[in-house]
Order: structure tokens, then C-alpha cells, then sequence
């Protein structure tokens, strides 16, 4: 499930996914990527898993090529999360990213919320 967070404003996009992503929630999140870089110059993603157990392998393989091709549109990028497989994942969407993407445990999504709102 795709969750949209309040601090999502101009070119910020503030997500949290819980327990299942699905082909219809990485069309909707890249929907709003989209929407959003082509309003401005670079787009902020905080990205925030919570008790994710299960990821649709297409919608995934097509999230990343989605990647591939926006990558130098992409401004800061905080992936938060709470399982070592997704920490490897934030390491390898950050090969393709213009700053890169930098993980947090959830326990620090505060502070990556900040990252993402105000920078270093």
C-alpha cells in the first residue's frame, strides 16, 4: 500500500509503503515522479518502508528502469527502512541517481525526512 505523507509539497514527494507493493502502487508513485519532474528542475523523494514483505519483481524491474532513465532528475533521495535487503536496494538505485540515495533506519526517519527537506 502507498501511503502519501503530508510533507509532500512542490517538488518534495514523501511516501510510505506498508507490507505489499504492488504493479498499481509503483504506477502510482511513478505517476507522481513523473509529475513532479516535469514541474521542476529536481525532485526530493523520502521514501519510508514499513513491515514491507513482498514486492511485485515487475513493477520493480520497471521502477528501475524508470530510474535509470530520470536518474539526473532526481535531487536529494531518502530511503528509510528497517530490513537489510533494503538497504542493499538503496545502494543500487544509488549507482543511477544524480546525488545518490542515502538509507536510514526507521528509527532515523527523522532525520531523513530533514535530509530531504533542508539538505545537509
Amino acid at each position: 500500500m502507498l501511503e502519501i505523507l503530508p510533507e509532500t509539497r512542490d517538488n518534495i514527494l514523501a511516501v510510505r509503503v506498508r507490507e505489499k507493493l504492488t504493479i498499481p502502487d509503483f504506477d502510482q508513485y511513478r505517476n507522481l515522479v513523473r509529475d513532479l519532474m516535469l514541474r521542476h528542475e529536481e525532485t526530493h523523494i523520502y521514501y519510508e518502508m514499513v513491515n514491507v514483505d513482498w514486492i511485485q519483481p515487475v513493477a520493480a524491474i520497471e521502477n528501475g528502469l524508470f530510474d535509470i532513465i530520470h536518474g539526473l532528475d532526481y535531487g536529494r533521495v531518502a530511503m528509510v527502512g528497517e530490513k537489510k535487503w533494503q538497504e542493499w536496494a538503496a545502494k543500487l538505485a544509488s549507482t543511477v541517481k544524480k546525488h545518490g540515495v542515502r538509507y536510514y533506519d526507521l528509527a532515523d526517519k527523522e532525520q531523513a525526512m530533514k535530509y530531504v527537506l533542508e539538505g545537509e
